[in-house]
């Protein structure tokens, strides 16, 4: 079974990304042989990172951020996402939660809870009053 995930590299290692369509790169875990691939996403776009992520035979995405034409086209292909609140964790410490079954997965019915978009934050300059 393979598990997708998107992620960024960090010096040796990849950590998991906060971005889901607009993640540079994809690593595709297999839990049986216990080795992965990483896939660029050069399209950044969630329809486009999920067709990729699916191309590759992965069946599972983890992510801590999903929008919902990216879910539905999950749902469509048949792949289940699980919901993970760790943000830049080593991809190998998210395969352990997903492992031990700590990783909750995300249902139509539980979708609206989970985040879904960035929040912007603007700044503004300094008001005298």
């Amino acid at each position: 079974m393979k598990v997708a995930m998107p992620v960024k590299p960090s010096q040796d290692k990849y950590l998991l990304s906060s971005a889901f369509g607009k993640a540079r790169f994809f690593l595709i875990y297999d839990l049986d042989s216990d080795s992965y691939e990483v896939v660029e996403n050069k399209e950044l776009s969630g329809r486009d990172a999920i067709n990729l992520i699916s191309s590759k035979g992965a069946k599972i995405v983890i992510t801590n951020h999903i929008g919902g034409g990216a879910y539905r086209l999950l749902n469509e292909l048949g792949l289940k996402a699980y919901f993970t609140e760790s943000k830049n964790k080593p991809v190998d410490d998210v395969i352990k939660e997903y492992k031990d079954g700590k990783l909750k997965e995300i249902t139509p019915q539980n979708f609206m809870l989970i985040p879904q978009h960035h929040h912007h934050h603007h700044r503004h300059g300094n008001h005298n009053h």
